[in-house]
């Protein structure tokens, strides 16, 4: 009767993990991502966002600030408030690329107690295929027509894996200079040339990761607008 009653213990133990195996197999897949240092973290991947954070115990309101290339947007909060659903753009694949700064600030009735900050970017290739032109030589590669959302990541290079900051500076060719330096090694930037004060020329990029002796350049040109006829 010992006996039994053990080999009905182990029958139920098996039924039970071969239970437990089949639903596992049968479960759908999750992605996750253990790496903190890349752009995955900061890549929209759906036209609805579901922003969350915990609030801040000493405020009694909040508002949250999206700015992008594209314009701004801005919500609040008169009560205890731990998500909203942002959408980014209005159909379901985005027309243009951009690059938002987030910005949480909780206040009391005085004063700002706290604030949480982000950075997400709209990037095409997170929807489906994309254009992609194999001609090293192509006069596409050089020319830029509309605002632009351009990736860094240190992991690009072995030699700069350990680099802790990044830096990219556009520079127009007799005119306007900027200098982006970024806390962090991965991610992207938006460079609003529409609008921007930027006009029409050659453009020379630098990205940089200070500490390090890997620098990437490229020269782009923005042609002016429209239809262009040359008399000679």
């Amino acid at each position: 009767m010992k006996m039994r009653d053990r080999w009905m213990a182990f029958a139920s133990a098996a039924l039970t993990l071969t239970g437990a195996a089949a639903f596992a197999a049968d479960s759908a897949p999750t992605l996750v991502d253990a790496a903190c240092r890349n752009k995955h973290w900061t890549t929209v991947y759906s036209n609805a966002v579901t922003l969350a954070w915990n609030w801040n115990t000493n405020a009694t309101s909040a508002t949250l600030a999206i700015s992008g290339m594209g314009g701004t947007l801005a919500a609040n909060f008169v009560t205890v408030t731990s998500n909203y659903l942002w959408h980014a753009f209005a159909q379901d694949v985005p027309t243009a690329e951009d690059v938002y700064d987030l910005t949480l600030t909780f206040s009391n009735n005085t004063a700002v107690v706290g604030a949480l900050t982000s950075r997400l970017a709209v990037v095409t290739g997170a929807f489906g295929p994309v254009t992609v032109n194999p001609v090293a030589g192509s006069g596409a590669w050089a020319k830029v027509k509309t605002n632009v959302v351009i990736p860094y990541d240190a992991s690009w290079s072995d030699a700069a894996t350990n680099a802790v900051s990044a830096q990219l500076v556009i520079a127009k060719v007799g005119g306007l200079a900027q200098t982006n330096a970024f806390a962090d090694v991965a991610g992207y930037t938006g460079w609003k040339i529409r609008n921007g004060g930027w006009g029409y020329g050659t453009f020379d990029l630098t990205l940089s990761f200070p500490g390090t002796t890997n620098v990437w350049m490229a020269e782009l040109t923005r042609p002016m607008d429209g239809l262009m006829i040359r008399v000679r």
